[in-house]
């Protein structure tokens, strides 16, 4: 729960960790625009439910996202999260207009003046190389695995990490030597309990101050999400083949590129011709 909430990994044992890493769920003990994306869609129900003005609660958006970023440390992905979770807020108090490419370029403008260094953290380039393979990427697949069976939530999921897992292949396998290549069958096992894990423990603590016992209920009943989570991680992470290094690692993130352009040139062909 604290590596997911905190991004802390600290009291997690070295073959959960590994098992995390070679099953492609790392990324989940990273704190993520997921976690951000939660925290101020729920700052913003609780002031409908209040009745408070909308602009009180894209207000207390921004301070929950500013408290939450000094809660879990300045990391290179957690700043772009909050950096692009808070232009958004920004954005409505202000009335402008919202472009998603624009809020991400901020992120990496605001990261960079902070630390240029950071510009060499493989954090931070998994991090943007993720959310850019999204933009570009994502949608593209969805629309492929349309016609396929499964719920259109699952297919999303599916699009999600086929794209962040082609888009980082090549910097894993540059940074740590290895590329796991089970991610996309380990995320979509994982999705169903990550989005319900983030929400437990945002209300948890919410209601921790107030009513001690309920918090200690919502917190027994989340450690069974994050036992899911884990169990996700060893399972897959057990197969042989979960992770590849060297030449084969070398292999695999060049083939990932090659994909990656070609799935983007077909998708532009098709929605650029006048016969589709």
């Amino acid at each position: 729960l604290e590596g997911i909430l905190l991004g802390d990994d600290a009291q997690l044992s070295d073959g959960l960790k590994t098992s995390f890493q070679r099953s492609g769920l790392y990324h989940l003990l990273a704190v993520s625009g997921q976690n951000v994306v939660l925290l101020a869609v729920g700052v913003l129900g609780l002031a409908w439910l209040l009745g408070l003005p909308a602009w009180a609660g894209h207000a207390g958006a921004l301070a929950a996202i500013v408290a939450y970023v000094l809660a879990v440390g300045p990391q290179p992905s957690v700043i772009r999260a909050a950096v692009s979770g808070g232009a958004v807020s920004i954005a409505w108090l202000l009335g402008r207009e919202r472009d998603s490419w624009h809020v991400l370029l901020l992120a990496a403008i605001a990261l960079l003046a902070w630390n240029p260094y950071a510009l060499f953290d493989a954090g931070f380039q998994l991090s943007f190389a993720a959310v850019v393979a999204i933009f570009v990427l994502a949608t593209p697949l969805q629309e492929r695995l349309a016609g396929y069976p499964g719920s259109p939530k699952l297919q999303a999921a599916v699009a999600i990490s086929v794209a962040c897992s082609v888009a980082t292949a090549p910097l894993l396998w540059l940074q740590f030597g290895r590329v796991p290549v089970l991610g996309v069958v380990a995320n979509a096992l994982a999705e169903i309990a990550v989005a319900p894990l983030l929400g437990l423990a945002f209300v948890a603590a919410i209601v921790d101050p107030v009513a001690p016992p309920l918090a200690e209920a919502l917190a027994y009943l989340n450690g069974w999400m994050a036992e899911y989570l884990a169990v996700c991680a060893r399972l897959v992470g057990s197969v042989s083949f979960a992770q590849v290094s060297g030449r084969t690692a070398a292999a695999a993130a060049g083939i990932a590129l090659v994909a990656a352009a070609y799935a983007w040139r077909r998708w532009q062909q098709t929605t650029s011709s006048p016969f589709t």
